[in-house]
């Protein structure tokens, strides 16, 4: 089991939420500093490769809307 952590700024907080439960995962969020959040990720080792392609789909998703 491996934990991975995720800082995001705290208006991609919601969109990593969707993305994360959608795909099953258990997460903590813990505010980190200023306007940012920590997603702390529950995985196994054989899924940190599914947890990377959540990260860069969200990304993608704010970078497209601008």
């Amino acid at each position: 089991m491996k934990k991975i952590g995720i800082v995001a700024d705290n208006y991609k907080v919601e969109r990593f939420k969707k993305e994360l439960t959608k795909a099953g995962f258990e997460y903590q969020i813990t505010p980190f500093k200023g306007e940012t959040s920590t997603i702390l990720v529950n995985t196994d080792d054989d899924k940190v490769g599914d947890v990377k392609k959540i990260c860069e789909a969200v990304e993608f998703h704010f970078k497209r809307a601008n």
